[in-house]
């Protein structure tokens, strides 16, 4: 299968997967094997579908690897976060009950451990972005990460046995519990977020107290190490988060190592989500959003982090078209985590845009790099970053 934003879609192209609703959650608009005609494609277009998968010879390979996306864990969580938040809605002490969260994210583990292919590619699928979303994908993004660092947790949670120090469980939860707080706060303010915080003043002040509501939230139905990575889940390396913690007469920056492992983590997800959604129902490629995290925002960030994520989010996702070094075009058909700028490809024919020829991987051909995502050059993805 191939992926084609909708602006590219012919008639005559056949769906791969169905088409999702962007507006209602779960309702399917088209199915599998639907042939395409104009009036659908603009109908889909006016609706804000951002992108189709549809049939392409050739690209078979691509198959399992964006099948592996639509795990059914991942609903599950989406269904426990929404509920936790509706639940605090209506109540002015919600009484959030942490086992099914607990057993959700335990399975979740085992579907990632047990699926070589279940690769992050957040700039391909997920596209709503509602808070619920959000909290899903950090959730997500946070176990994928923290499994990829275990020998950074055992490290940083040295007092705790290596099987215990490396059980991601708790961060899962944390993930989808982030937020939580926020049902605390005056409507008005609950659309704010890292990169859109309320101006300064008394509303910053009560927005900035969202991570302590959520910690008295949960603290009481939940293992301390869950707890402290929500309350500190916007804590900054650099020192410049919150909120203050308080020694005596006197309130102080945390930093560094001072923040816990599960937070830093947190920290990272969440702001790779919000990156990726800025810029409103088109969300930034991968590529474009390591590259912010890298440079722009790497001083807030633990950089032993940043620097582990390409090898668990594709620079170059699976299914994307890339414009190489030599003036030729391909479609990213694996992902090497071990040199993720160097994926493997699936070369195209200029004239009859078909697959030419066997995969090649990049990493054999050192002086053949991608210079062009999506037919934008790299260059103007860095330059243009929000």
């Amino acid at each position: 299968m191939l992926i084609v934003p909708i602006h590219e879609a012919r008639p005559g192209q056949k769906l791969a997967l169905g088409v999702m609703n962007p507006q209602v959650r779960d309702q399917e608009l088209l199915k599998a094997g639907f042939v395409l005609d104009q009036p659908i494609i603009d109908r889909l277009e006016s609706l804000g579908v951002i992108q189709i998968f549809v049939d392409f010879p050739g690209l078979d390979d691509l198959d399992p690897i964006i099948m592996a996306q639509l795990s059914p864990e991942r609903q599950v969580i989406y269904q426990q976060v929404k509920s936790a938040i509706v639940d605090s809605e209506k109540s002015n002490s919600p009484v959030i009950r942490l086992g099914p969260y607990v057993e959700t994210t335990r399975q979740f583990v085992k579907t990632i451990m047990g699926n070589p292919n279940n690769a992050m590619m957040l700039d391909v699928l997920n596209q709503s972005h509602d808070e619920v979303e959000h909290a899903t994908t950090v959730a997500h993004l946070s176990l994928v990460i923290g499994l990829k660092l275990d020998a950074f947790l055992i490290r940083e949670r040295s007092r705790l046995p290596a099987a215990v120090a490396k059980d991601v469980t708790p961060l899962g939860v944390a993930g989808m519990l982030h937020d939580i707080g926020k049902t605390r706060l005056p409507e008005p303010l609950r659309k704010y977020h890292t990169l859109n915080p309320p101006p300064p003043g008394d509303a910053r002040e009560l927005w900035e107290k969202h991570p302590q509501y959520g910690y008295e939230m949960i603290r009481n139905g939940t293992d301390a190490t869950t707890a402290a990575a929500v309350l500190h889940h916007h804590q900054r390396f650099d020192g410049s988060g919150f909120p203050k913690i308080s020694r005596g007469d006197s309130q102080i920056d945390m930093s560094g190592g001072q923040i816990h492992c599960f937070a830093r983590i947190l920290a990272v997800a969440d702001l790779y989500d919000r990156l990726s959604r800025s810029q409103g129902p088109v969300r930034l490629t991968n590529y474009r959003v390591l590259h912010l995290l890298k440079t722009r925002y790497l001083s807030g960030l633990d950089p032993e982090i940043v620097s582990a994520l390409p090898q668990v989010i594709p620079p170059f996702s699976p299914g994307r078209r890339v414009s190489l070094s030599d003036g030729s075009q391909g479609i990213v058909i694996g992902f090497n985590p071990y040199s993720p700028y160097q994926p493997t490809i699936k070369l195209l024919d200029p004239t009859t845009q078909t697959i030419q020829g066997p995969p090649l991987d990049l990493r054999q051909h050192p002086r053949l790099t991608i210079t062009g995502l999506e037919g934008v050059p790299l260059t103007e993805l860095e330059k243009n970053s929000p």
